[in-house]
C-alpha cells in the first residue's frame, strides 16, 4: 500500500518525467524593428519579443494606440532609440511612472543642433555605434537571464558587425572623390556618410523629420544649384515616401531616377533587409551601385 501511494505521488511530479516546471519569459518591448531584430538576436527564446511600430513604417510622428500602450505596461523591460526619436515612448513612460522600465539605447539621440535637439537620431547606419548600442542591450538582457546566453549571443554579433562594417568600408573605399557626394530624403544618413566617407551634400527635406512640409520652391532651386556645382548624380529617398519632389529634381538636373532605400526601418519577415545586418549590406551596395554609375 505504501509503495503504491509513493508511486502515486511521483508519477504527478514534474520531475518525475523528466519535464519542467513552465517559467513565464519576460515581457520586452521594442519601439521599432531595428531594435525588434536586436533584441531577438541577444535576447533568443529567453524573452518574449513584442514590437511595436511594425516592418515599412515611419516612426517619425507616431501615435501610441491604447493597444500599444496595453503591452508597454505589461512589460518587464521596454527598449527604444532615444526620448528625441520615440518622444511618444518618452511621454507615455512618464505620463505612466515608467521611466525606470525604458533602456534608452541612445539617450542622448545624436548631434545637437543649436537649440539643443537631435537633428540625427539615426545612430543605427553608424555600425561603431550599433556596437555600443547592442553592447548596453547585452548588458540589460544579461540582468534578467537566467545564463549567459546574452553575453555568449552578443560576441557572435559583434562578429556580425564587423563583417557589415568591413564589406561595406571595402565598397565604398574604392569610390573616386567625384563619386562619393549624393542628395538624402532627409538628414538620416550623415552618420553612415560620415563612417564611409561619403558625402550628403543637401537634403530634399529641410529638417530632420520625413513628415515635413513639402520643400519651397527656393530650395528646389537650392538643390539644383548643389547638384550642377558639385557634379551630384544620385538622388536618394526613402522607400515608401512621397517622391514626387525628387523626381521633378531628377528630371530637371538631368539624373536617373531617385534611389529609394530603406535604412529607416527593416522589410518584412522572409525579404531582403530583414534583419539590420541585410538592411544595412543590401541599401549599402544599392547606393555604392548608384554611385558607381
Amino acid at each position: 500500500m505504501t509503495r503504491l501511494v509513493l508511486t502515486l505521488i511521483f508519477s504527478v511530479l514534474p520531475w518525475a518525467t523528466g519535464s519542467a516546471v513552465a517559467v513565464e519569459k519576460p515581457l520586452v518591448v521594442s519601439s521599432f524593428t531595428i531594435i525588434e531584430d536586436w533584441t531577438q538576436v541577444i535576447g533568443g527564446e529567453q524573452f518574449n519579443v513584442i514590437n511595436i511600430i511594425p516592418a515599412r513604417s515611419e516612426a517619425h510622428g507616431f501615435q501610441l494606440s491604447p493597444r500599444h500602450a496595453k503591452v508597454l505596461n505589461q512589460a518587464t523591460l521596454i527598449v527604444g532609440m532615444s526620448p528625441d526619436f520615440e518622444p511618444w515612448l518618452a511621454a507615455w513612460g512618464k505620463a505612466n511612472q515608467k521611466t525606470a522600465a525604458i533602456l534608452w539605447l541612445n539617450p542622448e539621440g545624436g548631434p545637437k543642433d543649436e537649440a539643443g535637439h537631435a537633428h540625427n537620431p539615426h545612430t543605427w547606419t553608424d555600425p561603431s555605434e550599433v556596437r555600443k548600442m547592442v553592447g548596453k542591450l547585452s548588458g540589460q538582457l544579461a540582468m534578467l537571464s537566467r545564463d549567459n546566453r546574452p553575453q555568449v549571443a552578443y560576441s557572435k554579433y559583434l562578429k556580425e558587425i564587423d563583417r557589415v562594417d568591413v564589406a561595406l568600408g571595402d565598397l565604398f573605399r574604392g569610390l573616386n572623390p567625384d563619386r562619393r557626394a549624393f542628395i538624402a530624403h532627409h538628414a538620416n544618413l550623415d552618420l553612415f556618410a560620415q563612417h564611409y566617407g561619403l558625402t550628403v551634400a543637401g537634403t530634399i527635406l529641410e529638417h530632420g523629420s520625413a513628415e515635413s512640409a513639402d520643400p519651397s520652391v527656393r530650395h528646389f532651386s537650392d538643390l539644383l544649384g548643389i547638384i550642377r556645382k558639385q557634379k551630384v548624380r544620385v538622388v536618394v529617398t526613402d522607400a515608401g515616401q512621397n517622391d514626387a519632389f525628387a523626381r521633378r529634381l531628377t528630371e530637371d538636373a538631368g539624373l536617373p531616377a531617385p534611389l529609394a532605400l530603406s535604412f529607416e526601418s527593416l522589410a518584412p519577415r522572409g525579404q531582403p533587409g530583414d534583419t539590420w545586418v541585410t538592411m544595412m549590406l543590401t541599401n549599402g551596395r544599392r547606393l555604392h551601385e548608384a554611385l558607381l554609375d
